[in-house]
């Protein structure tokens, strides 16, 4: 009988003797098996919903990897101490700091000030907005940590060093076209580079734009053909004869079979018929001819250099014709600088958000 009794008693010391933890719910994030360490959830209902729907916003992409660490609390029993990716946010102290979850008080209490700021939580009224404030913070700060991530710096230094590329090729184009002109009796004996203007006489034939009454010192014919699917280029010919440019100080004569020309004038030819396409229907196999011209007697400017050839001179490939003067050439280069120096400027000030 006394041996019963002694029984019964031993029980009952076990029972008063298991922890109080043993009865707690532990709080566990989707999707991963072992609970949080040293917390447990409240006895209120709406917080232990809260504390589902908060936990079920992260998953395993959203912590780091450390997270996944099983460690063993006071018991024995393996638990895991989250935290969200590229943060220092551990979830264990951002539950107990929102109020969804106590700190467990068997294995010790939690850092005083996460404790004190739980209690002050628990305290004031609690808000709907908070979870959803949270996780977008959360998510702001995985944000801004990824683009500091990405290898901005190189990129945009390689993109300055061909805005700046850019930029120097226009103002030697810029410094080739602003050269001084001079008069046809100072390049006579010379072959430096020069600019001169005239008028431009073809010192044999002048040549003839079919179905027109047009001649022309230089050209470029465009043919196209409407297919099926559209117009299509078919033929592209240049062609510029030997002239004679006069300024009124001298008359030399200048070969431009390798200078590059640019013309202003424009005619075309529809179906051999002077004329463009406004207002026409094409038909199949229609055929539409462009001529970009230099007329003869027109007043010209060159600018290059001018090699000794026979009684005249020959231009080289430097050398560029302009049909009247180069102001609008001048003017869109100018134009060009200004906008690669304001996305220079662009790019300055980002690298120095980004440094």
């Amino acid at each position: 009988m006394s041996t019963r009794k002694c029984l019964s008693f031993v029980v009952i010391i076990a029972i008063t003797m298991v922890p109080w933890r043993s009865f707690a719910t532990d709080v566990v994030v989707p999707g991963f098996l072992p609970p949080l360490c040293g917390i447990t959830s409240t006895q209120d209902t709406n917080k232990r919903l809260s504390l589902r729907q908060y936990l079920s916003h992260f998953t395993r992409d959203d912590l780091d990897d450390s997270s996944f660490e099983v460690s063993l609390d006071y018991t024995g029993h393996p638990c895991i101490r989250p935290v969200i990716r590229h943060t220092s946010v551990s979830l264990i102290h951002r539950v107990v700091e929102l109020g969804y979850a106590d700190w467990d008080p068997e294995p010790g209490m939690l850092d005083l000030d996460v404790w004190i700021i739980s209690s002050i939580r628990q305290s004031l009224p609690s808000t709907g907005h908070t979870q959803d404030k949270d996780v977008r913070s959360a998510k702001v700060q995985v944000a801004i940590r990824d683009v500091h991530t990405v290898p901005w710096k190189p990129f945009v230094l390689g993109l300055i060093g061909i805005d700046a590329f850019v930029i120097l090729t226009y103002l030697g184009r810029l410094s080739s076209l602003l050269t001084r002109r001079t008069s046809i009796a100072s390049v006579i004996g010379s072959s430096n580079r020069a600019k001169i203007r005239g008028i431009a006489i073809p010192t044999n034939s002048a040549l003839l734009l079919p179905s027109t009454d047009i001649q022309a010192i230089a050209y470029v014919r465009t043919t196209e053909k409407y297919r099926h699917n559209g117009w299509q280029k078919t033929e592209e010919f240049r062609d510029q004869a030997t002239c004679s440019i006069d300024d009124g100080t001298g008359c030399i004569d200048i070969d431009l079979t390798r200078a590059a020309v640019h013309f202003i004038k424009k005619v075309a030819i529809y179906n051999g018929i002077p004329g463009d396409l406004k207002g026409r229907t094409p038909y199949v196999d229609d055929v539409i001819t462009t001529y970009q011209y230099i007329p003869v007697g027109a007043l010209v400017t060159l600018i290059g250099t001018f090699e000794p050839s026979g009684d005249g001179f020959r231009a080289t490939r430097n050398v560029n014709v302009y049909d009247g003067d180069e102001r609008s050439e001048v003017l869109a280069i100018k134009v060009h600088v200004l906008l690669c120096v304001g996305v220079l400027l662009g790019l300055i000030v980002l690298l120095v958000i980004l440094r």
